[in-house]
């Protein structure tokens, strides 16, 4: 599981959300590797500060140690497709480093 969070520079209005969330999941679900239709996208306001986050979560499949560097080389592709999209549509953001997880066999 991979789980990144996209802060932007302001308070998104309902249809710049409406559009965070289709960029996102076109992103993650148009890239081999990454299980289709697992991406979950929750957009909020700061209570604190005048700016919205995006949490999103999506699987890439399998989750053996050894697949860390595809898992790696994927986030970073689906991180370019995301920055490019919002970028076209003019919303800024920054993208806090991403936090990934991975499944390791149980040892006896």
């Amino acid at each position: 599981m991979v789980l990144l969070y996209l802060d932007f520079t302001k308070k998104l209005i309902e249809r710049e959300k409406a559009l965070v969330q289709q960029v996102v999941k076109n992103s993650t679900d148009s890239v081999f590797g990454i299980d289709p239709g697992s991406t979950k996208i929750a957009v909020f306001d700061h209570d604190t500060m005048d700016q919205s986050r995006a949490r999103v979560t999506f699987f890439i499949l399998g989750s053996s140690e050894n697949s860390i560097q595809l898992r790696k080389r994927l986030l970073e592709v689906v991180n370019q497709s995301i920055s490019k999209e919002l970028k076209n549509l003019g919303i800024e953001f920054y993208l806090q480093e991403p936090n990934i997880y991975v499944d390791s066999p149980m040892t006896m």
